[in-house]
């Protein structure tokens, strides 16, 4: 239950800063279109926010919680501070000597990110100027992700999962405020998001304080803990940010397509994270520091049950999505950002890509699970191992499909690649002899899929006889997507409670209560 609550609490503030991230993109796309100018914020933007997901709030979380957690449990607090603080020193040590490189060769980076932008061109010219201002905000995010495993560890999940949205309110104001004398407004927004990543780490450090966790810069720079964790960082970024390395590779091919993919490939991407963000940060964040501290004390009961019942729920929660996103990806789309200067047309571009990114949703769900379950015995190899297979699918997929199907085929390149690095990581997982899949687990994901079928093709068919009808107006469209996501919840609920697919993870949930009950009741006898 201690599981459901948490995923409850982080995925709530991520439901808020997805829903700020939708009013967002809709001024933006209202303010920018799908033009140059919105191409070149969306790859400085984009540069910026992927190598946070894959290296601070992925790689380097993956590689720091688990050693965090258990120093903490095992040689105390003081200890764990120690470790902590020298991580930090050398963290912005690092940082600084790369931003100084990066502002330096900037134009070499963005021709490598983007090499459908010409050099000299204005798209090229102001992606570069929007980058060198952004960049930073990678610096404060590895920070921020610091600060946050930190408090994870000792069950302290709000601040950090509410800290996001500083990003987007100020993101907004910048919009509303205008260009403020800068070139463009996209300049205001990238100095917003530079803001945002010191108001953020600021924040945390506060939080940090306030919990009595001692973490400040040190001259004791020496320990073989440190070492092995930034050992981990490179390998983790693969394992954990294989998604966010493949979305890489796809803003890189879609530079090269008509100008505007980039930025209908953004939107459709953004769109599919409102579930994914939320659900699988809820899930990861809930899942690693339980699942650490069962392994460490080698308490393989509970560390089945947590890895179970983050299986069911990866699929029970991304599965209605997923049908949603494939059933009307067009409706979707304009209710999200036909507004402006984007117009039906951009619609009609951006809503194969979404039905395509919503193939991969239940896949990076599950991988979400299977490395966190790797992640917890202390292993970075292995998911690299996944995420390198991962990534030379995406790379053959893309050369195929880009070419006749442009943004939509690298968005279904992208799923299909997700799909690779599920199975290899099960393969890896299966390794482990202590941790495996129950065979009712089984049978709920199954459950489940047919559920999800069955959702899917009863909003095909209400769409299918009512598709003219949501183009009357903006109101009655969005009657129209709440309606039908209202009706196909239903669907998926009754086929699914009926045939039993949520019998399971209401057993793995009074399994993990009693588990809890009884190790405070022993805790208690013991004090």
């Amino acid at each position: 239950m201690r599981l459901i609550r948490t995923i409850a609490t982080v995925g709530s503030y991520t439901f808020l800063y997805r829903i700020s991230s939708v009013i967002r993109d809709t001024i933006q796309a209202a303010v920018l279109g799908a033009g140059p100018v919105a191409d070149a914020f969306v790859v400085a933007f984009k540069l910026a926010n992927v190598l946070r997901k894959l290296f601070a709030e992925g790689s380097f979380n993956a590689a720091f919680l688990p050693r965090f957690s258990a120093i903490l449990n095992k040689e105390g607090q003081a200890a764990a501070e120690r470790i902590a603080s020298q991580v930090l020193t050398w963290l912005v040590f690092a940082l600084t000597v790369l931003l100084i490189f990066c502002f330096a060769f900037f134009p070499a980076i963005i021709r490598g990110y983007a090499p459908g932008f010409a050099p000299g061109s204005a798209r090229f010219v102001c992606a570069v100027e929007l980058g060198r201002i952004c960049f930073p905000y990678i610096a404060t995010s590895f920070v921020v992700a610091l600060f946050s495993a930190a408090l994870n560890t000792i069950n302290r999940f709000a601040v950090p999962a509410g800290a996001q949205l500083i990003l987007n309110i100020l993101l907004v104001i910048a919009m509303v405020l205008g260009a403020c004398g800068l070139p463009t407004i996209a300049h205001t927004m990238a100095v917003a998001t530079l803001l945002s990543g010191v108001a953020q780490m600021v924040l945390l450090w506060g939080t940090v304080r306030y919990n009595g966790l001692k973490i400040a810069f040190t001259c004791d720079l020496k320990s073989k803990e440190t070492k092995e964790i930034f050992r981990k960082i490179i390998p983790g970024a693969v394992g954990a940010g294989i998604w966010q390395l493949n979305l890489m590779i796809g803003v890189m091919v879609a530079s090269s397509l008509p100008p505007g993919a980039v930025s209908c490939f953004y939107y459709a991407d953004h769109v599919n994270q409102f579930p994914l963000s939320i659900l699988g940060i809820g899930l990861s964040t809930a899942l690693l520091p339980p699942l650490s501290r069962s392994i460490q004390k080698n308490d393989l009961k509970k560390a089945n049950i947590q890895l179970n019942l983050g299986i069911v729920l990866a699929l029970a929660l991304t599965l209605p999505a997923t049908a949603l996103f494939l059933a009307i990806p067009a409706p979707i789309t304009s209710v999200f950002y036909e507004h402006g200067e984007f117009g039906h047309a951009e619609v009609c571009a951006t809503a194969p890509a979404l039905a395509a990114f919503a193939v991969g949703l239940p896949a990076y769900m599950l991988a979400k699970v299977f490395s966190t379950a790797i992640f917890a015995q202390g292993n970075t190899r292995y998911p690299c191992f996944a995420g390198l297979l991962s990534v030379g699918a995406c790379i053959a997929s893309i050369s195929l499909l880009s070419a006749t199907m442009h943004q939509a085929g690298i968005a279904l390149s992208i799923s299909f690649a997700a799909w690779v690095n599920v199975l290899a990581l099960y393969v890896f997982l299966r390794r482990y002899k202590s941790l495996s899949m129950f065979f009712d687990t089984w049978k709920a994901c199954g459950v489940l899929v047919l559920a999800g079928f069955l959702m899917g093709g009863c909003l095909y068919g209400i769409h299918s006889a009512a598709e003219s009808f949501y183009l009357t107006s903006v109101w009655w469209c969005i009657a129209y997507v709440f309606g039908l996501g209202t009706i196909g919840g239903l669907v998926f609920w009754v086929s699914g409670r009926f045939l039993g697919g949520f019998s399971l993870m209401h057993t793995l949930m009074a399994y993990e209560e009693e588990e809890d009950e009884s190790q405070s009741t022993l805790r208690e006898r013991a004090g």
